[in-house]
């Protein structure tokens, strides 16, 4: 079995409607993409590097494709020093708060470690996240 391209699994990523996805053929063989099959256009990546690029370009951090590197790493080049894993549990966090009505701060994301809340504010700003609870 062929290794996928990014970490979640998938070979292809759209950089114009931001889905990722796999393709291949009916008798299961993978081929070239040229055409996202999800919105028709041909900005799709097939590599980290090309990944990283288009977000060097468009001057998107690659926080917000965070799923496509490693869990325990640090996303690479991304201003927020975040790991996959970490942003997915301040994500379900603010929904969880959110969802019970509580209280949502950095600090209530956090806790007190100086470390955590840098990275959980820098979240927090790319992904528009207010401290009221709501998106900017």
């Amino acid at each position: 079995m062929k290794e996928s391209n990014f970490t979640n699994g998938f070979d292809y990523h759209c950089t114009h409607c931001g889905e990722f996805f796999s393709a291949s053929s009916e008798s299961g063989d993978l081929y070239t993409v040229e055409y996202c099959p999800l919105c028709g256009e041909h900005y799709v990546v097939n590599s980290i590097e090309q990944l990283l690029g288009a977000c060097k370009e468009h001057r998107i951090d690659p926080v917000n494709v965070c799923s496509a590197f490693p869990p325990d790493e640090p996303i690479p080049g991304s201003r927020t020093g975040a790991t996959p894993r970490e942003v997915s549990i301040i994500t379900d966090l603010v929904a969880m708060r959110r969802h019970r009505g509580l209280s949502l701060s950095v600090e209530d994301i956090a806790g007190p470690c100086d470390t955590q809340i840098e990275i959980v504010k820098k979240v927090f700003e790319e992904f528009h996240i207010t401290e009221t609870g709501g998106e900017e």
